[in-house]
């Protein structure tokens, strides 16, 4: 037994020390890089290549950000979204490899074992979107107008949400909570990675104090699992199915951002309650449910402390 914790000790003293010491550093590094260079550039130049290549003029996207991807179409939107991400892996690849010293598998990707957590989170993504669906139409607050199915649009917008949640989440649940772990407590981590989660939206189009408040929470939400299993499915999962059917399926903008829907409704309630043109997202609805939710995953899932 002595022995056994004797190889142990060892193997944590061989472990390579990051060539930056403090992870809230790192995780400040990572999130400004990216920032920049993948958010701002890359995708930028990314949008600017498509739209040319469609023959149209790339100022006309500057005055109605919230159409951008009915004018650019699904399949440009998911080809951006996919430049993108290959540009946030580099990123946190080189981050993970040079910086922290670790693989990348270490972020959380482990799948044996969590196969049901990756379908448990987005099982409730969608009970999320299906509940405010439900509680608006059955308030009279959302009404059905139509239901347009086209498969080619539903594949392109499930493969750009996928790819919307790998990306954010392996770089804010990923590298960034798990380095701010190394600095300090995991609930304040949670907080703090939930901030930069909320501010990284303040772009998006029609955004208000309510939908700010509830990225925030969303943030906590998709974090609170993250920081007692150290496992990336969970959210992954949810992340995914609450955009994919708040937009393509319900028909709510996602984020501030209009999409072709499996059913188009018209919101006629007061923005607090439906979240107006950002999307349910948006609505004091959501704020209640994301907060329970919240409550019942931290429950489920913390480690019991031993006196």
């Amino acid at each position: 037994m002595e022995n056994s914790e004797s190889i142990q000790d060892v193997q944590i003293t061989n472990e390579p020390k990051p060539a930056i010491p403090w992870g809230w550093l790192r995780a400040s590094l990572q999130f400004l890089v990216w920032l920049i260079l993948v958010k701002i550039v890359i995708e930028s130049i990314a949008a600017v290549a498509v739209v040319l290549i469609q023959g149209q003029d790339p100022t006309s996207l500057m005055g109605d950000p919230a159409g951008a991807i009915e004018k650019i179409g699904i399949i440009g939107m998911t080809v951006i979204s996919l430049i993108g991400f290959g540009g946030t892996i580099l990123m946190v690849w080189i981050f993970r490899h040079f910086i922290d010293k670790k693989s990348m598998l270490s972020l959380g990707f482990e799948f044996k074992g969590y196969r049901n957590d990756l379908l448990a989170g987005m099982g409730w993504g969608f009970v999320l979107m299906l509940i405010g669906f439900v509680a608006l139409w059955i308030s009279g607050m959302l009404k059905v107008t139509s239901v347009n199915f086209d498969p080619i649009s539903m594949f392109f917008y499930l493969l750009m949400f996928i790819v919307v949640a790998l990306n954010e989440e392996i770089l804010m649940r990923g590298y960034v909570l798990i380095n701010l772990m190394d600095s300090m407590n995991k609930y304040i981590a949670l907080v703090v990675s939930s901030l930069l989660f909320s501010a990284m939206h303040l772009m998006n189009p029609n955004v208000s104090l309510v939908s700010v408040i509830n990225l925030f929470l969303a943030g906590i939400l998709l974090g609170i699992y993250f920081i007692h299993k150290g496992n990336l499915w969970f959210p992954i999962g949810m992340h995914l199915t609450w955009n994919f059917f708040q937009g393509p399926i319900f028909g709510f903008e996602v984020s501030g951002e209009i999409t072709n829907s499996l059913i188009v409704q018209e919101i006629t309630g007061p923005e607090l309650l439906t979240g107006g043109k950002f999307g349910f997202e948006g609505s004091l609805l959501a704020t209640v449910a994301i907060i329970v939710l919240t409550i019942v995953i931290h429950l489920k899932h913390k480690k019991v402390e031993v006196a």
